[in-house]
């Protein structure tokens, strides 16, 4: 299985950063994501890991590098917004530009594929999806 590891190239060097413990870090995090989203089932209980590439300020808003303040205004709007309409907010996650709509494995085949752990994507609309059907 192929590993994530954020290329040199991505790396933005605004300070002084240390690059190779970010791709210690990063090779670390994909070992796990790797082994957690292949497990069916943590101690007998069913169990399924889903993703926000980059970070949630990138999925949901399509901005990078958000400072605390924009962070927290952006988060209150958006749970403003969606506060008394669950099914919009269930629509926006699963059927947005950034939204992977295959199946869980393939979902996750192709966030594993070349950078598009760095894009803007999520399948976290697979869940919600499953458990609104549930619901409903």
């Amino acid at each position: 299985m192929s590993q994530r590891i954020m290329p040199k190239s991505h790396l933005l060097l605004e300070r002084r950063v240390n690059v190779e413990g970010m791709l210690h870090r990063n090779v670390i995090k994909s070992r796990c994501l790797n082994r957690l989203s292949g497990i069916p089932k943590i101690w007998g209980v069913p169990y399924q890991a889903y993703y926000m590439s980059c970070n949630m300020d990138h999925v949901l808003h399509n901005k990078q590098n958000s400072s605390d303040e924009e962070k927290e205004k952006d988060a209150l709007l958006f749970a403003k917004k969606y506060k008394q309409d669950i099914e919009g907010f269930i629509k926006f996650i699963a059927e947005s530009d950034f939204s992977v709509r295959s199946n869980y494995v393939e979902s996750w085949n192709y966030i594993k594929q070349e950078c598009h752990s760095l894009e803007r994507h999520t399948n976290l609309g697979l869940c919600l999806t499953t458990v609104s059907k549930i619901y409903s």
